[in-house]
């Protein structure tokens, strides 16, 4: 039996020194290479990343860059759009201003009480004539479209005005030639029918024609007052104000 288990042991380390022939040493330099590819493997990637990671700031810088230049060169192009339209503006606004100092002094020719002689009046005449502004259609038009809408409602109220006492001057007029016309004719009742409606009427022409002044002052301070003024204080937003009752709608 004991030489059965010296066989049997002898057998194993048989078999060990057999397993241990088989497993062959890893050469030290093999080792190292190893470590090294590794080390450049992780060197090569994280170039890379900071590669990546530089290249996209980059372009978010290059992104931000032009994205200001964007708007910096938009800026610009409004800047001298508005001032375009400001030289637009302040051309129409000169000429309203000579048309508005133009019906100024007309009406006040027109509607004043006394006559002088007949050559004086055609002398006055001409020269009114002569003043008159060229093309007011046409500066009406451009007060349209480029006035703001403050000057823009202020015209309208003086425009409005000014055709309610040349509405009421004529009224007066055409009641006081009717009744001029039945005193001759001998229709003395008709005659003082006229007289009386003539004379009310005259009664409301001086209202009218101290708003029509009104009106057109208002207008001529609010065009001065924007010229003289950054063009960015014309855009402020104005309310509009409810018409008036016409001339023949308050009697």
């Amino acid at each position: 039996m004991i030489s059965g288990f010296t066989d049997l042991a002898r057998r194993g380390r048989a078999e060990v020194s057999r397993a241990r022939g088989t497993l062959r040493a890893v050469d030290p330099t093999i080792t190292a290479a190893w470590i090294t590819g590794g080390v450049g493997a992780l060197g090569i990637a994280g170039t890379t990343v900071t590669a990546w990671i530089g290249s996209r700031s980059t372009r978010k810088a290059t992104e931000r860059t032009v994205e200001s230049g964007a708007a910096s060169t938009m800026a610009t192009l409004a800047a001298a759009r508005e001032d375009r339209l400001w030289d637009k503006r302040a051309a129409a606004y000169e000429e309203t201003l000579a048309g508005v100092l133009y019906r100024q002094a007309r009406r006040s020719h027109e509607l004043r009480g006394f006559r002088w002689d007949e050559a004086t009046e055609a002398q006055l005449k001409e020269v009114l004539d002569k003043s008159q502004p060229p093309g007011w259609f046409q500066t009406h038009a451009r007060l349209t479209a480029y006035a703001s809408d403050a000057v823009r409602t202020a015209f309208e109220e003086a425009t409005q005005a000014d055709s309610e006492v040349r509405g009421r001057y004529e009224q007066w007029t055409m009641l006081f030639a009717d009744a001029k016309l039945a005193a001759e004719s001998g229709r003395m009742d008709a005659a003082a029918r006229d007289s009386d409606e003539a004379v009310k009427a005259r009664k409301y022409i001086p209202a009218a024609l101290d708003e029509a002044k009104e009106k057109d002052e208002a207008l001529i301070k609010l065009i001065r007052d924007e010229l003289r003024s950054r063009p960015e204080a014309a855009n402020l937003p104005v309310s509009v104000s409810a018409d008036r009752p016409r001339w023949w709608h308050s009697q």
